[in-house]
């Protein structure tokens, strides 16, 4: 027993004075936005499980066998808690840590005064150390360091254990500086660190282990100051320790390690590619030099893949970005659940497996880096010191996801996610500018989907605090000062505030000189200040901004040698700026130079690259330059063909062909070519496309409100058919590129809901192909580029290309494929095709629909009947103009209602009288002429800016016994804001029985107000004697109640506030009991079954915002209608509240006095609202202004 127990003192000595030593922090790699994190692995005995486990079970038996209060009780003891504590290394299993803290503790307990405690207070030390970095408790952290600091002052100078417990007090205060970023915790951990080396002398057995301390405590302050001595010091120390350990030494691997990670940070700040090169050698030396079972393994494996990805990043190689997958894959391998260093594993391999979607645009690696870095985050619960970085890395993966699939949630999810890693990183953290810099990152990729300027200004808020807190010379300056710029630089697109673009340049210049010659991102700057300073010419004319422009884009297309990643961009740089000199100049050399360097650029981009298309528009458009100074046919034929070829290239993005595809049908018609057709009906395709693919209504509204031409596509197209004669062509082109949003949202246009319920999986697959196609389309477009530059001889990187490519193509194929299946089911052969005019004639079956289509190279009156073909009627050549200026009339004129009511009345009939003499009058002629009998039904569609003029009031026609009549007196007119919308509104539902309809269910939503007093009187009007009125007065009228109430109501009556929101057209809403509100967006998001009928008794319940989507008719009656009312009546203008009891005590009367008419009781609604209008006239004191307000939409 004797012997068995001195052998066994023996082996538990060793693992005690192994465990004191304190290795260097190896940073991770943890996701594209360069985050870090320490892992920290102290040096472990290499022993085998089955050996760590009989020696366990020997101690168990040895203290068990030892009697309460033996003198050895502690040693014995503090054996099983060291021999425990390895196991818990080795399997991360959290009892074996807790174990050995408790068999610590009771080992120190049970020693008496005055026997030394040093060695079992430093192994407690480093077991609550170790839980601290398993949970985050910094009572764990703080515990650790005042036992180190007690065994410090148990071994005073002159004592040979000095040195280590300098060492081990070192490395518990680098822990703490790296959770609590205080910098006199490492400043004391640098000093402690150099101590300890003085007292190990070159020949002393641990002279390279202080020696590595102190170089990982310098490479900590490098990263946190950015001071290069302290790098190039921590370089030299590592190769210093490296030199004593021969080939054959126990820990080889880890020097070599620590120096491949010294020389791979130097190339991250000087772009020296030997530095990547011989770290990338090292790594694998010291991977060679660790035997499988190697403790270190798995992190030698994440370095080698961090220092390869970094080489794929520079390169392009994707042989390089493949192995640092399989690597990451094999480094999670070795840390099993449990493991402490897992959730590092999982984030890195989410880390590369995200890159590689950049590249190849495969959902599955993006969908695999999200939910690895979901594990990885429930791994780090709360308190735990890595949650910070991982809610980071989450937000940048579901930020990625976002960008490919659109889905706002994912944006949303991003933005909260960033918001709770700043909570975690307090003031004085040192990791608190990164998570500004993230937060930054995803609030403004909000701002560029919603336009809200306050997503913008708290992006620029957010990089200057970032800024404000990195000290001089940190590594992360030069970034931040270029994004602070790109967002100042936005902020002047948005404002036009000339301090933006002065501060922009200014903040470009800084950036530049903080990447001098050899720095790896030195072309972005380059770039970024030719960007600014080519703004600022716009602006200025000043020709030195444009020569200093040329000169940095020369200079960046220096940087980039053939097979440069970004060689294409800067060709294409290059070429835009001196056409722009050549513009000012008219020197042809310049132009010549622009198409060269434009060809150079396309040369590099092969037929199958996602950037082809806005190359091709670009040397198109240099050809066309070219064609208008020379004259040579050929170059016109050159750029036609080009600005074709870039509009049909299916592996670019949509919005980018949809542009192309603009530009090519405008200088297709200016030429008179007779391509000009077939642009016009791609680009109005490519507009559908655009939408489908777009999730949400706001990014529908953004697509249709850009200034690429999209929000007179329509219009200019129709105008074009007309003017070559193909009428019915114009009013499906009408019809096809106009309410886009409510014909997506609805099914109108691509039916999907309707598609999902005939067929799920075929819906399914047209919207999960769409997607990846999009999402392949705009991927990191010039990333491949690279694969190009690597050595033919081996063909590999070609393969990787071409089958990248391929994949495109195949995709391509699959969605036409896809969209053939659907097009072969019944009611769905129009799927992403243009109506049929056959088709959309149907909606005239119950009188003529009058399409007023405004262009600015023409307009025209389009008389839809249903059994004939269209009739056109060609406006006067000035009212192209002259329109815009009858919709500002009508605005201005309506500002007066309250300040000079004559003057309004005055203006509002010049406005209406303008309407008769130039649109209307002409269209009644052309009625007679038809054989329109007076009196029948007509509808109105107006398109463009003409949709908020009131057509149905145009006149006066004539003046009869002293009375003016207008055109009301002669038809009964309606609005529909499509065709389609029309002919829906007629539709049966099956949901509603007959014997409903002569007397339907009838809910009033009435808010009366101090402002608004006669709404009480308005709803009393309506409910008096009718049983079948529900109202909700006041406080029942909450949002809740309201959309309850809709789905069992055939009828509903708003008496009420309306708003019209100026920047958000879907946020147009009724008031209604504090501070609710029913949204347009509520509205069309509600399921009405049963709806027939709404009047809308509220201002601006028909009036819209006219903003660059005003072909979308987006106000709160068409919401009505689209949700499945089918007629609404509105109002277009502010309300006054002394009309609402007459028109709605008129208005019902007549509705419910023809309760056994066979006409639908809807259907009775226009023609009761023309005669009340024609009552309210003859009111003592009213005004034209009350009178036109009111309207009538739909069937």
């Amino acid at each position: 027993m004797l012997i068995a127990h001195a052998r066994t003192y023996s082996v538990a000595q060793q693992f005690i004075r192994n465990s004191a030593v304190v290795k260097r922090a190896q940073t991770e790699r943890f996701s594209p936005s360069n985050f870090a994190c320490r892992v920290k692995d102290s040096k472990v005995t290499r022993t085998r499980m089955e050996d760590l486990e009989k020696f366990i079970a020997l101690y168990r038996v040895a203290l068990d066998r030892l009697p309460p209060g033996h003198p050895d009780r502690p040693l014995w003891l503090n054996n099983l808690a060291a021999t425990v504590s390895i196991r818990f290394k080795q399997t991360g299993r959290t009892e074996d840590l807790e174990e050995s803290i408790a068999l610590y503790r009771n080992a120190l307990g049970l020693l008496p005064p005055g026997r030394p405690a040093w060695s079992i207070s430093y192994n407690l030390a480093a077991a609550v150390r170790a839980r601290f970095e398993k949970t985050g408790r910094i009572e764990d952290l703080e515990e650790s360091i005042i036992l180190h600091r007690g065994a410090l002052k148990l071994h005073p100078p002159g004592h040979p254990d000095h040195s280590s417990s300098l060492n081990n007090l070192a490395g518990a205060l680098t822990i703490r500086f790296e959770h609590t970023g205080r910098m006199e915790d490492l400043e004391e951990s640098i000093a402690l660190s150099r101590d300890a080396l003085g007292l190990r002398p070159p020949r002393h057995p641990d002279h390279s282990i202080s020696l590595n301390n102190l170089a990982s405590a310098m490479s900590i302050r490098f990263e946190h100051t950015g001071r290069m001595e302290d790098l190039e010091e921590a370089i030299l120390l590592h190769r210093k320790a490296l030199e004593l350990c021969p080939p054959g030494f126990p820990d080889r691997s880890l020097l070599l390690s620590n120096i491949a990670s010294g020389m791979n940070t130097r190339f991250t700040q000087t772009g020296r590619m030997e530095d990547l090169e011989e770290s990338i050698l090292l790594y694998r030396k010291a991977l060679k030099h660790s035997a499988p079972g190697y403790p270190g393994r798995s992190l030698l494996l994440v370095s080698l893949a961090s220092a390869l990805s970094s080489r794929f990043e520079q390169t392009g190689r994707m042989e390089d970005l493949e192995e640092s997958i399989a690597l990451n894959r094999d480094a999670l391998g070795l840390r099993p659940p449990g493991h402490l260093d897992r959730p590092s594993s999982l984030t890195n391999l989410a880390s590369t497996v995200s890159t590689r979607f950049a590249q190849t645009g495969r959902m599955e690696d993006l969908e695999e880096s999200v939910a690895l870095n979901r594990v990885a985050l429930e791994l780090r619960p709360p308190g735990h010191p890595g949650r910070a970085s991982s809610l980071n890395n989450l937000a940048c993966a579901v930020r990625t996801r976002f960008d490919q699939t659109g889905r706002m949630e994912d944006l949303e999810e991003s933005i909260a996610l960033n918001r709770d890693a700043l909570r975690l990183r307090p003031p004085g953290h040192l990791d608190r500018p990164a998570s500004f810099n993230n937060l930054a990152c995803a609030v403004r990729t909000r701002f560029e989907q919603t336009g809200q300027m306050e997503d913008l200004e708290e992006s620029i808020a957010l990089y200057r605090n970032m800024l404000e807190l990195l000290p001089p010379g940190h590594p992360a300056w030069s970034i931040s000062y270029s994004n602070l710029a790109a967002d100042v630089c936005t902020r002047f697109r948005q404002i036009g505030w000339m301090e933006d673009l002065e501060e922009c340049i200014a903040l470009n210049r800084v950036a530049l000189e903080l990447r001098p010659a050899g720095h790896p991102f030195r072309f972005a700057s380059l770039n970024n200040l030719a960007g600014a300073l080519n703004t600022r010419f716009e602006q200025t004319g000043r020709m030195e901004d444009l020569e200093e422009s040329i000169a940095l884009n020369r200079d960046a297309l220096g940087l980039h040698p053939p097979g440069h990643l970004d060689r294409p961009a800067s060709f294409n740089n290059l070429a835009c700026a001196v056409r722009t000199r050549f513009e000012q100049t008219g020197r042809m050399e310049d132009l010549e130079q622009s198409i060269t360097f434009h060809r150079d650029a396309l040369d590099l981009y092969p037929s199958g690259h996602p950037g082809r298309s806005g190359f091709l528009s670009n040397l198109a458009g240099a050809m066309h330059t070219h064609f208008e100074k020379t004259g040579r046919k050929d170059d016109l034929e050159e750029s036609l063909r080009l600005y074709e070829e870039g509009a049909n290239h299916v592996f670019s993005n949509t919005p980018t062909r949809l542009g192309v595809a603009v530009r090519w049908a405008a200088l297709a018609r200016s030429q008179s070519h007779t391509s000009t057709l077939r642009a016009y009906r791609l680009a109005l395709s490519l507009l559908e496309s655009s939408l489908v693919i777009s999730p949400t209504v706001q990014l529908q509204h953004k697509i249709l409100s850009g200034k690429n031409g999209c929000p007179t596509l329509a219009s200019d197209a129709a105008s074009y058919a007309i003017e070559v004669g193909e009428v019915a062509q114009a009013v499906e082109m009408l019809e096809q590129g106009r309410a886009l949003i409510w014909s997506q949202m609805r099914g109108l246009r691509t039916p999907i809901e309707q598609l999902r319920e005939v067929n799920k999986g075929l819906a399914d697959r047209f919207l999960t192909t769409s997607r990846e196609l999009e999402s392949l389309a705009t991927s990191s477009e010039s990333k491949p580029i690279a694969l190009l530059a690597q050595d033919s001889a081996t063909g590999a990187s070609q393969r990787l290309v071409d089958e990248m490519y391929a994949r495109k193509r195949r995709l391509a194929s699959h969605l036409e494929g896809i969209v053939a299946e659907i097009r072969a089911l019944s009611g769905f052969e129009d799927f992403l095709r243009a109506r049929r005019f056959s088709v959309l004639q149907e909606a005239a079956v119950e009188g003529p629909v009058i399409i007023i289509s405004h262009s600015k190279y023409r307009s025209d009156a389009l008389i839809v009947l249903h059994d004939r073909p269209p009739v056109s009627i060609e406006l006067d050549t000035d009212f192209d103009y002259d329109g815009p200026l009858l919709v500002r009339d009508l605005k201005s004129a309506l500002q007066k209602v309250q300040t000079e009511p004559n003057g309004c009345d005055a203006d509002i009939r010049d406005v209406l009288g303008s309407l008769w003499d130039r649109v209307v009058s002409r269209v009644v002629d052309k009625l007679d002429e038809l054989g329109i009998e007076k009196q029948t039904r007509i509808w109105w569609c107006p398109t463009s800016y003409l949709s908020a003029l009131p057509f149905h009031a145009a006149g006066p026609i004539r003046v009869v016994d002293g009375i003016r009549q207008y055109l009301s007196d002669d038809y009964v007119s309606s609005y529909t804001p499509t065709l389609t919308a029309l002919i829906k509104a007629r539709e049966s539902k099956p949901e509603i029985r007959r014997h409903d309809i002569g007397r339907p269910q009838l809910l009033v939503v009435a808010l009366p107000d101090q402002t608004i007093p006669l709404v009480e009187k308005e709803y009393r009007a309506i409910q008096k004697d009718r049983d079948f009125v529900e109202c909700l007065i006041r406080e029942q009228a909450t949002r809740e109640a309201v959309i309850d109430n809709f789905r069992d109501r055939h009828w509903v009556h708003f008496a009420c506030h309306g708003h019209l929101n100026t920047g958000e057209p879907f946020l147009h809403a009724f008031q209604l009991y504090g501070e609710d509100r029913l949204t347009l967006l509520d509205i069309i998001q509600s399921n009405l079954p049963n709806a027939e009928f709404a009047f809308l008794s509220a201002c601006h319940s028909a009036g819209q915002v006219l903003d660059m989507a005003f072909g979308e008719v987006l106000h709160l009656a068409a919401a009505m209608q689209f949700c499945g009312f089918r007629s609404v009546i509105g109002t277009m203008w502010a309300m006054a509240d002394d009309d609402g009891p007459f028109v709605a005590k008129e208005f019902y009367r007549r509705m419910f006095a023809e309760e056994d008419s066979p006409e639908l009781g809807f259907k009775r609604s226009a023609r009761a609202l023309r005669e009340t209008i024609q009552r309210l006239r003859k009111r003592k004191g009213m005004t034209i202004e009350r009178c036109v307000n009111f309207i009538h939409i739909g069937a």
